[in-house]
């Protein structure tokens, strides 16, 4: 560790823990095509049923802007459609295709390999210890 960087007793590991778990990720879910957002995305709607583009960034902490190019992106490879809304045609709605529906459980079952493999040898205590510490820097981290 260099002299400037010495302080960065959390950043450093938690960005290489980040860059490690986002490369874990990419490989499980490649050959389903999909990207972790696009996989978060397409689940939430498998569970909660359709969604409105600005609730799903809410709910995804996404960017609205990443938020549609992620739309645009889902769509075009067949995972989404957008739909005039049925409560109000100046609005859109995201639904999942029967694509989607299909390869889920799968893509599901490789984040889930990935994540057993995070959590490989923690004890309870220390998972918790540790889903707690992520809690509170996100928590200081939104303000």
């Amino acid at each position: 560790m260099t002299e400037n960087t010495a302080g960065l007793r959390a950043i450093e590991p938690l960005n290489s823990v980040a860059r490690l778990v986002n490369r874990a990720l990419t490989e499980a879910l490649r050959p389903f095509g999909l990207s972790f957002a696009q996989f978060m995305m397409i689940d939430l709607i498998e569970r909660s049923g359709y969604q409105y583009p600005s609730s799903l960034a809410r709910k995804l902490d996404i960017e609205t802007s990443t938020m549609a190019s992620t739309l645009k992106r889902a769509e075009r490879d067949g995972f989404i459609v957008r739909s005039p809304d049925p409560n109000d045609a100046r609005g859109v709605v995201v639904t999942i295709t029967d694509h989607s529906r299909d390869i889920l459980p799968k893509a599901r079952d490789a984040v889930l390999a990935v994540e057993q493999r995070c959590v490989t040898g923690l004890s309870g205590n220390e998972l918790e210890g540790g889903l707690s510490f992520l809690g509170k820097l996100a928590m200081n981290l939104r303000g």
